[in-house]
């Protein structure tokens, strides 16, 4: 891709000092004028912290069921131990209002939970953050797998939906743990986007000025997807079949994508940037298995591109972006799948490494 066509780091990172939540538990005091309310993200991040657990006593159920099941569930259950300790890490005390606050940290799951998983935790963990729920597994290896790939569904549909209800930075965390789940799911992105509600049409109507991190976002995403519209012209041409039905219908979907980042950036008042005339591929391709690999690593840069732009401070924008970034997961599990290649992914896809641990506002 030209120089400045892919997300930037500022992009990226644009959210992450807004993460940390103010304590759950108000004050350490016992006058209770001075308890610090909790953030309005606290309940997403609870919830979130709950859905994890539950993520990993469902893992664990099934693999005391079937062992077999262990090449399929080990990978998913470290990733979903990495989600809950980052996100336990979010759980900051002193960054209320007053600097002696106070929370309860809930306690790390053991290493291994039996298959059936007790209703009760340590009494140690807040009342916000649910415990795990009872874990009965029951069924055939495939029919429990099946189970499994639903409950992520339904995940990362929650991470989806929680992005445009939170702050920025917990926004951006939430549109890579959402994508992660997608890429365990096995699903389709027609099939992710069924579960998720309808995208919005962007409003033509004008709108505040873009500056900044959102603008920079939205160009950075835009500047992605045309590169995506131009790769998949290669892709297509190398492939057959119903790859190349595949490819035809990414490409479409990257057009109306791209045209809808462009619409956003007009009614903000901003000109969109332009396409390239050419653009150099990650990948050459010679073979059907090579386009798609290309097709794949297109979409990993769009899951990048839009786990940057969910730290936009529109709501409308964190929504869709998290929401675009699990459909480019789930398109890039599937051309790993068509390429032969294991569909491997990291725990916190587009998410950079600075984002993982909360900067706490100190109290006051």
């Amino acid at each position: 891709m030209p120089a400045g066509t892919g997300p930037s780091r500022r992009a990226v990172l644009g959210g992450t000092a807004l993460i940390a939540l103010p304590a759950l538990c108000g004050c350490s005091g016992d006058d209770p004028a001075r308890a610090a309310p909790p953030g309005p993200d606290v309940a997403v991040l609870s919830g979130a912290i709950g859905a994890e657990q539950d993520l990993i006593a469902r893992y664990e159920a099934a693999r005391g069921a079937h062992p077999s099941l262990a090449g399929h569930i080990d990978v998913a259950v470290a990733h979903h131990r990495d989600h809950l300790a980052v996100l336990r890490r979010h759980y900051v005390p002193g960054s209320g209002r007053q600097a002696d606050d106070s929370a309860t940290m809930p306690p790390t799951l053991p290493a291994t939970v039996p298959a059936t998983v007790p209703a009760t935790v340590p009494a140690t963990v807040p009342a916000t953050v649910p415990a795990p729920s009872p874990q009965q597994v029951s069924g055939s290896p495939a029919t429990v797998l099946a189970g499994l790939r639903t409950a992520e569904v339904q995940t990362a549909a929650r991470y989806a939906a929680d992005a445009g209800k939170s702050a920025p930075g917990l926004a951006q965390l939430l549109a890579s743990l959402g994508a992660c789940s997608v890429g365990h799911s096995g699903m389709s992105s027609s099939d992710i986007s069924s579960v998720a509600k309808k995208k919005a049409t962007p409003s033509t109507a004008a709108l505040p000025p873009a500056r900044g991190f959102t603008l920079e976002a939205l160009q950075s995403a835009l500047a992605t997807e045309h590169a995506a519209v131009y790769g998949y012209g290669v892709v297509g041409a190398r492939l057959t079949g119903g790859a190349h039905e595949a490819a035809r219908t990414y490409w479409n979907a990257h057009r109306d994508q791209r045209d809808a980042l462009m619409a956003h950036l007009t009614a903000r008042q901003a000109t969109p940037a332009a396409a390239a005339a050419a653009y150099k591929l990650p990948v050459r391709v010679a073979s059907s298995r090579s386009a798609a690999q290309l097709a794949a690593r297109l979409e990993d840069d769009l899951t990048v591109a839009y786990v940057g732009l969910a730290g936009a401070q529109d709501a409308q924008l964190r929504d869709q972006a998290a929401r675009a970034a699990q459909e480019a997961m789930a398109r890039a599990v599937r051309w790993r799948t068509t390429a032969g290649v294991p569909a491997s992914h990291a725990a916190f896809p587009g998410l950079p490494a600075s984002a993982l641990s909360p900067r706490p506002r100190p109290g006051g």
